[in-house]
């Protein structure tokens, strides 16, 4: 696990940058699957599946990215989760999904006591009431390995974050965090509990001899570093 949360905000384009370096040599199998772990500096980040009206503020400065997904916040506050892993070919593309989505649901649900829910539809976790997204999924598969993943809110402040945007382009609902559900959690202390949910999620979908055990008892932190 490549986690750089000790050093504070991270660049989202040196995260990037940082990603593609790991994903092309997990997708070579000379590097092992890795989870990319950071707190990003405030950044707007356009998936393919952006829209014009998905951007309200002309004047924001927008990040283009090769993900699923329309427009997006990263920021203070929140967690991000890229699991960079080698998928069993034919890839199925669904289970990914799934899989990397039902980690965070019990995560939340397990760790955090939250009623979340998925949305058919609709990507990422929501509360029950489906009025609020608490974290968004957004992912590419390249080679059958894996880039991007997750994004949970866990203290942002909604005053400056998400504004000028409509929200993975979706008008009819909100945003929420940990904190504003009651939460009073780091994203220190999520760190563990995600990832752990992550190895146990993705385990049945990883390619062997891509540099991680895919038995569920084996895959641990020191397989995936």
């Amino acid at each position: 696990m490549v986690n750089l949360l000790d050093r504070g905000l991270t660049a989202y384009q040196d995260a990037d940058i940082r990603q593609r370096s790991i994903h092309a040599g997990v997708a070579d199998g000379t590097e092992p699957d890795t989870f990319l772990v950071f707190e990003s500096n405030a950044t707007y980040t356009a998936g393919r599946h952006t829209r014009p009206g998905d951007i309200t503020d002309p004047d924001l400065p927008i990040v283009d990215t090769d993900r699923a997904g329309s427009i997006t916040w990263h920021g203070p506050g929140q967690l991000i989760v890229y699991p960079i892993v080698k998928l069993t070919e034919p890839v199925d593309l669904h289970a990914y999904i799934r899989a990397v989505e039902g980690s965070v649901l019990d995560t939340l649900r397990d760790h955090c006591g939250l009623d979340v829910v998925r949305i058919d539809g609709r990507a990422g976790v929501w509360l029950r009431n489906a009025d609020r997204k608490i974290s968004a999924i957004g992912l590419k598969i390249s080679r059958a390995a894996t880039l991007h993943g997750i994004s949970l809110n866990v203290n942002t402040d909604f005053t400056s974050a998400f504004s000028g945007i409509v929200p993975c382009g979706i008008n009819d609902a909100g945003v929420t965090s940990l904190a504003q559900e009651g939460i009073s959690i780091t994203l220190d202390e999520l760190v563990e509990p995600l990832t752990a949910a992550l190895r146990h999620r993705l385990a049945p979908l990883l390619a062997r001899g891509a540099g991680a055990d895919t038995s569920t008892e084996k895959l641990t932190a020191s397989s995936i570093r």
